[in-house]
């Protein structure tokens, strides 16, 4: 059976004023219930039961058995600080399965739809957090947590959607309350927000790129060679994405007075990575950064050779029936 160790769902006294310390609690709760390995349905099917347990011990369940009624959290009914949490957690239970949606997405784009749409809901569930909030009965620290979670949600949502410019200013505003944040808080607590600081930077270079700005990439490439872990993998997706929009252009290359035509989207990304790797070895701070960006590029081009070899196949069984034909 799971103990949550961040919120315990026994009888929690009223008081009149609340603490929700949003960010520290989800992360604790997302690395002890599968985000450590990158399982997003486990994380979400824990959620789930979080709900009902909290739920039930709030005597505030959502109607008997078969039968459905829902019911709304107000401020008068807040006399306890597990009502606050019920609309943090439907949100993160919506959120799981958007990542989850996402991680699926890379074999079956239909998912998409259905991740943006899961997105939307956590997005409804984090501005209620927001407007619970708003009440006299939580303290200042609990309003700019439920105010960053919501900005931050948000640009999720439209990072997914591609609508840049209003990303950027969700981003950054969760970026800045977080800022504020850790500089209110112990060095213990601090590095947690610092930490979402890094994690958010990268999506907001990522749309400055998109509308325009051309020295974004350089600015991923940096944070790649500086980051490990989740944060790097993450940053590999956002330069393949980039990548894969700077392709678009690259139509063909010349090699010892030859040009050749470059059909394949994932060798033209490659093309690019290769053309990027002085830069990226230059700026990286250690010996072990400049071996990653090289291992990164052989595995680069071990994928495209395949791909090439592929194409080559195809073209050869394409012409031998032709010529049979």
């Amino acid at each position: 059976m799971e103990e949550d160790l961040t919120l315990e769902d026994s009888t929690v006294p009223s008081k009149s004023t609340y603490t929700i310390e949003i960010l520290q609690i989800l992360k604790e709760t997302q690395q002890q219930h599968g985000l450590r390995h990158g399982d997003y349905q486990r994380y979400r099917g824990y959620c789930s039961r979080r709900l009902r347990r909290m739920r039930k011990s709030l005597k505030f369940l959502q109607g008997k058995r078969n039968k459905f009624i829902k019911r709304e959290i107000t401020e008068e009914i807040v006399t306890d600080v597990r009502f606050l949490y019920l609309p943090l957690i439907h949100s993160e239970r919506a959120w799981g399965h958007a990542m989850q949606l996402k991680q699926e997405a890379n074999t079956e784009p239909r998912k998409r739809f259905h991740l943006t749409a899961r997105l939307c809901k956590a997005v409804k569930y984090a501005e209620e957090l927001e407007l619970l909030s708003r009440s006299a009965k939580c303290d200042a620290r609990s309003k700019l947590e439920a105010q960053a979670y919501h900005a931050w949600m948000r640009g999720t949502l439209l990072f997914e959607r591609e609508k840049w410019q209003e990303s950027i200013e969700a981003f950054t505003t969760a970026k800045t309350i977080y800022e504020k944040l850790a500089e209110a808080l112990n060095e213990e607590q601090r590095a947690i927000y610092l930490q979402r600081v890094e994690e958010i930077a990268p999506n907001i270079r990522y749309c400055a790129y998109n509308i325009g700005d051309e020295t974004a990439i350089n600015d991923l490439m940096q944070m790649r060679v500086k980051s490990g872990g989740e944060m790097s993998s993450n940053l590999d997706i956002l330069l393949a994405q980039t990548r894969e929009k700077q392709a678009a252009t690259l139509s063909e290359v010349t090699w010892r007075g030859r040009t050749v035509p470059v059909k394949s989207e994932q060798i033209r990304g490659f093309f690019l990575s290769v053309q990027e790797t002085d830069k990226e070895v230059t700026a990286a701070p250690d010996v072990e950064s400049k071996i990653s960006v090289y291992e990164s590029l052989l595995m680069g081009c071990k994928d495209a050779l395949q791909i090439l070899r592929d194409e080559l196949k195809a073209d050869g069984v394409s012409q031998y029936y032709q010529y049979r034909m």
